[in-house]
């Protein structure tokens, strides 16, 4: 029983792995999309240039203090199984 739980939690932390490195790409991407259209757009006023790079901001905070809670989550899981 042990094994099976051993290789459950593998899987889990494989699944986590490529979805925490999908994230990171598409946000990275994300934002040097941005950049262009800050520096050859003259439609985008600096409040809302400013306005979205704290969005931007914001967002990868929240998301490192996601992947934090979910990746000690998954520790403790190993840790219950061992």
């Amino acid at each position: 029983m042990d094994g099976i739980r051993t290789e459950i939690l593998k899987g889990w932390k494989s699944a986590w792995e490529g979805y925490v490195k999908t994230l990171t790409m598409m946000q990275e991407q994300g934002e040097k999309m941005l950049d262009p259209l800050f520096t050859h757009s003259d439609t985008v006023h600096d409040e809302a240039k400013k306005l979205i790079k704290d969005g931007v901001a914001n967002t990868r905070e929240v998301q490192k203090f996601y992947v934090q809670a979910v990746e000690e989550n998954l520790k403790k899981i190993e840790e219950l199984i061992d």
